[in-house]
């Protein structure tokens, strides 16, 4: 990585610390400079603003965690797998980073109108894992945006852990998480034989 790319990375890296632990409002520029020990002239070098430097830190938590889930899920598994290998992976990041995951799921929401519609957007191509359950679901007919319904009930859920401050929780909030994500396709029965196997790790 060259030098300026190399600063670039250690602002969007401290950004997401900083709001990690003081929440979006509460971060300064100022801030971000002293937790990533580069000038305030390198800082406006690469960004505008706080603003636009939190939608590129944003953006790049996002890739992060798809990544992540993407390197986890192969080909060859099956459909549930697929979902309960991804979750876990997204909740395992989280309660491992709970600054990173209070910046990706809780001060989203402070940061604007532009940063809720990337989190909005960072929830529909999590869905894209959702879509064959629809194979599932023996003939039901699902409404067309039921993946997004899914994926938002989940991400409504860990909002609430990471905004008590319980990201270490998370993993043993798997079951619950996997329940709303499963029962819109494969039934309240299917759904809770799923979350039992996952309570039993």
């Amino acid at each position: 990585m060259a030098g300026s790319e190399t600063r670039r990375q250690l602002i969007l890296e401290a950004m997401v610390r900083v709001v990690g632990r003081q929440g979006y409002k509460a971060t300064s520029v100022a801030d971000v400079i002293a937790e990533a020990d580069v000038s305030r002239t390198t800082f406006y070098k690469h960004f505008e603003d706080k603003h636009e430097c939190f939608l590129a830190a944003y953006d790049m938590v996002t890739e992060r965690v798809l990544d992540e889930v993407i390197a986890k899920c192969n080909g060859e598994q099956t459909w549930l797998e697929r979902v309960r290998i991804g979750l876990t992976t997204i909740v395992e990041m989280f309660a491992l980073d709970p600054q990173l995951a209070r910046t990706a799921i809780v001060e989203v929401a402070a940061a604007g109108a532009e940063a809720r519609q990337r989190h909005w957007n960072a929830i529909t191509r999590f869905t894209e894992f959702l879509e064959d359950g629809e194979e599932l679901a023996g003939g039901r007919e699902l409404p067309d945006n039921i993946a997004l319904m899914a994926a938002g009930a989940v991400s409504g859920l860990i909002f609430d852990e990471l905004l008590t401050g319980r990201a270490e929780r998370l993993p043993q909030l798997l079951p619950d998480l996997l329940f709303a994500l499963l029962v819109p396709y494969i039934g309240p029965g299917a759904a809770t034989e799923e979350m039992r196997r996952a309570a039993a790790g």
